[in-house]
């Protein structure tokens, strides 16, 4: 192994990890408030960091693919919320509202990983090399199981990933669950698109 691979693995291995433990820590974070129940665990935000630091340090790209097609989509809007709230003080779309009021300061920390979870995991994937395009599928199996274990184990006060209403200040007029299926789906198809294009390379 060359200097530069040493280097890439040596990386990889550093951002898999922060990207495991930070996953851990904000459900052992939410576990220990009241009233919680299941709720820390399924989260979509932190199983897709823990899957990204496992994809990671196995140098899975199709994991790590897998996860960046569920939240590239949604971490883009709550970026643009948040840094809109942080310099304007009023709120865009209204999902990172929870930031700016009073609140636990480990919370605040936990939340953070999405201004860099995105461009570390896209880094990541640059690293490692995506070699299959069978990872939408994955995205999602993985969604549609969260979402029904979501519905079936929360109530609609935790709206845990947003399967009772819309999480955001806006709607599109249709059914609800028809609404997140829809925007889910199309939002893992299209950011495929661009990880396949960007990334995918046929093994030789």
């Amino acid at each position: 192994m060359n200097k530069k691979a040493v280097t890439s693995v040596k990386i990889l291995n550093i951002i898999g990890t922060v990207f495991f433990l930070w996953g851990i820590a904000a459900v052992i974070d939410n576990i220990f408030k009241v009233n919680t129940g299941i709720a820390p665990v399924l989260w979509m935000s932190y199983i897709s960091l823990i899957l990204l630091g496992i994809g990671i340090l196995r140098k899975s790209a199709s994991l790590v693919a897998s996860q960046i097609a569920i939240i590239f989509i949604p971490y883009l809007f709550w970026n643009l919320d948040f840094f809109h709230h942080l310099i304007t003080g009023d709120s865009l779309f209204g999902i990172t509202d929870y930031f700016f009021i009073p609140g636990v300061l480990s919370g605040k920390i936990i939340t953070l990983q999405h201004l860099f979870n995105i461009p570390l995991s896209l880094y990541s994937m640059y690293l490692i090399g995506l070699k299959s395009r069978s990872f939408p599928i994955v995205s999602m199996i993985q969604v549609s199981v969260v979402f029904i274990v979501s519905r079936l184990v929360t109530d609609y006060d935790r709206n845990v990933n947003c399967v009772y209403h819309n999480c955001a200040n806006f709607t599109f007029g249709l059914p609800y669950m028809a609404e997140w299926f829809l925007a889910q789906f199309l939002m893992i198809l299209i950011t495929s698109w661009f990880l396949i294009k960007i990334f995918y390379k046929k093994e030789k």
